[in-house]
């Protein structure tokens, strides 16, 4: 009984070892960003579905400089009077989150500012 417990778990584990961890591809695509004063938002595609947008999104400013939560500087900021809700263009890596009632929602991963 030993050998088979020991072989068993071999070839899982090697089984294992090739599985692909944390590697979920996503949607990328241009379209127009917004924030609200919360940090939440959403994000439209040109062809596609409005994603959900979260407040500590990673995103790419424009020098190519990586961040993580924050408010995205392309995106509009409370403190410039007058443009609440203002729409930015930007592009985003948005991928459908599968529920488990069995619905589904787009949700952005990763924003980037021109």
């Amino acid at each position: 009984m030993a050998p088979i417990i020991l072989v068993s778990a071999v070839v899982g584990g090697v089984v294992a070892s090739f599985l692909p961890l944390g590697n979920v591809p996503l949607i990328v695509a241009e379209g127009q960003a917004q924030l609200t004063i919360h940090g939440s938002g959403s994000f439209q595609p040109d062809d596609g579905v409005t994603a959900l947008l979260p407040a500590n999104v990673w995103w790419t400013d424009s020098s190519g400089g990586d961040h993580v939560g924050g408010r995205p500087s392309c995106l509009w900021d409370e403190k410039d009077k007058g443009n609440e809700n203002k729409w930015s263009r930007v592009e985003a890596g948005y991928r459908w989150m599968k529920m488990p009632s069995g619905g589904s929602y787009p949700l952005v991963a990763w924003l980037k500012c021109p």
